[in-house]
């Protein structure tokens, strides 16, 4: 007797299940992370980044426009991205972490409103005579972003991402790092002229819209078309955040022995895992806090991962989300 399609549907999506739960059970787990969002940095650091470097990266750890080219300008030096707060004191696990890399000059992303002066002062205390602390800025989050894509080599990989929001900018910064490429922001209807610039300059052979057409829109897309005409233009996107960073990791990683599990719910981890994943050849990934959705799941057990790390502590990712729990 033949039998009804909806049961042979459920059977397949079943099996498919099935798949992913085996995939997951092969797979070790780890975490690498702090009491905080600096420590989580340092954590990040400290495991993948032997010093002395020549230079450190650091951006604001409170707010993402900034921070969020960041990491793939730390990965096209092979340095850690650290992170402080606007003002205040230096934390002390950024303190330590700077005494043991010994960088000859740290680099800031951002302006004052981004990271003080004062903050900027007390790094720079932190770097060795004749060494200094100093900031790369422009007059907005897209042309800082910009500046910092100058350091793209021609024929390279840019990712374009909303500067409205963070989400779809998170598998993608880990994907530029791998790509030894860069990621610019761009309004969601118009792309601003300091983006148009550089893309111009660096001539990708590759760009990159990251999201769906609400993050970024066509309007958009064709701008970037007409700005470099000789670039293959392509968009990477999902259903929702999750879907997209599996969308990036897809497009740029025919499989991957590790893979990194950051919170889709908020940005800091992510944005320190960038140069990580970078100087390890490994996409970066996205979670809910207590349970890992499908496209994870499924661009995990496509890759044929065998190692899953999970940046950030428990409150962010959860051991149930580490063990890939279906949500």
């Amino acid at each position: 007797m033949r039998r009804p399609a909806s049961l042979i549907a459920a059977a397949l999506v079943a099996g498919a299940l099935a798949v992913q739960a085996v995939a997951a059970s092969a797979a070790t787990t780890s975490r690498l992370a702090g009491p905080d969002r600096y420590a989580t940095a340092v954590a990040i650091s400290k495991k993948h980044f032997a010093g002395p470097v020549d230079r450190v990266v650091v951006a604001s750890g409170q707010d993402f426009p900034d921070a969020l080219g960041a990491g793939p300008f730390a990965a096209h030096f092979g340095v850690p991205l650290l992170l402080v707060p606007k003002d205040g004191s230096l934390p002390s696990s950024v303190a330590t972490e700077l005494s043991r890399l010994k960088p000859s000059s740290i680099e800031v992303v951002g302006g004052t409103g981004a990271v003080s002066d004062d903050m900027l002062a007390q790094l720079d205390d932190r770097v060795p005579s004749p060494g200094r602390a100093w900031r790369w800025s422009g007059g907005d989050r897209y042309e800082t972003a910009a500046r910092l894509a100058y350091g793209a080599e021609p024929g390279s990989t840019v990712f374009v991402a909303s500067g409205t929001g963070f989400a779809d900018a998170l598998g993608g910064g880990a994907a530029a790092a791998h790509l030894n490429g860069a990621l610019v922001l761009t309004k969601p209807t118009q792309l601003p002229p300091s983006v148009t610039t550089v893309l111009q300059s660096v001539k990708p052979a590759q760009v990159v819209v990251l999201g769906g057409t609400g993050a970024v829109s066509s309007a958009v897309e064709r701008q970037i078309r007409a700005a470099v005409p000789t670039a293959n233009v392509s968009r990477s996107a999902g259903a929702d955040r999750y879907a997209t960073a599996a969308a990036v990791s897809r497009a740029t990683f025919p499989s991957a022995t590790t893979v990194y599990l950051a919170a889709g719910s908020s940005f800091p981890d992510a944005l320190a895992g960038a140069p990580a994943a970078g100087s390890v050849g490994a996409p970066l990934l996205l979670t809910a806090k207590s349970c890992a959705p499908a496209a994870t799941r499924a661009e995990i057990t496509r890759l044929g991962a065998t190692r899953i790390v999970a940046l950030g502590g428990t409150g962010v990712v959860s051991d149930a989300a580490l063990a890939l729990k279906p949500c």
